[in-house]
């Protein structure tokens, strides 16, 4: 069993935990880290995402592809999950939970007339490590339609990284207008909630998620430090002008160093490559 070792991090548990069929032993962390997640940032239907958030096959590829693995994503409705399920030994997918979010789960075939699954948790969690379901109480979890990743083995072929690296830095570009231009003007209170995941969960969250996997700690302290001001403003619960509230040009100034720290990051897998 591979455990959740960083926030958000139960898709990359998951694929470890898939992977160990495959026979390759790895953890999330090492699989962030060796596809460069933490310099990896994407604006995806509007939404900017970094870090944890990046978890589609597009993004898994950058670990996988090189080791000999494909992933498939089959979008499939609701109630033919379980038809699908059956077909195939192994599976991730996201399912609801008590808190309201959803989880990443790893099925692992049919035990006693029900769905097993592995609970990708962190090591001290008391939930269960696997639990079984129903074919009615899995319907329950899904939305209408679920999003079911496979993995076989394929040739192996090299990613390159940089380009990656670059369109990241563009993304945190146009990022750091935004924040400036929404921060400008009076927000309701609907607007802020809504900029809160769409604008800047991913760098005062996820961002600073993944800078401590690489042991960032002055500007990961710094986008903390927003963080707390930003939730802060918002458990007020009225319209207000953040630049009025939080320093947008400090923000900026942190948006710019991470945009440094790609480049160098970039600079040092070329030179790594190199020797």
């Amino acid at each position: 069993m591979k455990y959740m070792t960083f926030n958000s991090s139960c898709a990359y548990a998951g694929l470890a935990n898939m992977l160990e069929r495959f026979g390759i032993e790895t953890e999330d962390r090492e699989i962030a880290l060796a596809m460069g997640l933490p310099y990896l940032f994407s604006k995806e239907k509007g939404v900017y995402c970094a870090g944890p958030m990046l978890q589609t096959a597009d993004w898994f590829h950058l670990y996988l592809r090189p080791r000999g693995i494909q992933m498939t994503e089959t979008k499939t409705d609701r109630a033919a999950v379980g038809i699908f399920l059956k077909s195939v030994s192994c599976a991730m997918l996201g399912i609801a939970v008590p808190s309201g979010g959803r989880h990443a789960v790893v099925y692992t075939g049919i035990k006693q007339g029900r769905y097993g699954f592995l609970n990708n948790k962190r090591r001290d969690s008391p939930e269960p490590e696997s639990f079984l379901l129903t074919e009615e109480e899995l319907a329950a979890r899904l939305g209408d339609r679920a999003v079911i990743a496979t993995l076989e083995k394929t040739a192996p072929r090299p990613v390159e990284l940089t380009g990656y690296f670059q369109a990241s830095i563009g993304v945190l570009r146009e990022l750091k207008e935004e924040i400036s231009a929404f921060c400008g003007k009076e927000r309701s209170l609907r607007e802020l909630a809504k900029a809160r995941d769409r604008l800047f969960r991913a760098v005062f969250l996820d961002a600073v998620t993944m800078l401590e996997l690489i042991g960032e700690e002055e500007l990961g302290t710094r986008l903390r430090f927003f963080q707390r001001q930003l939730l802060d403003i918002l458990k007020e619960g009225k319209a207000q002008i953040l630049q009025s509230r939080m320093p947008v040009a400090e923000v900026e100034r942190a948006i710019d160093d991470y945009i440094c720290l790609i480049q160098a990051g970039d600079e040092n897998r070329r030179k790594e490559a190199r020797k």
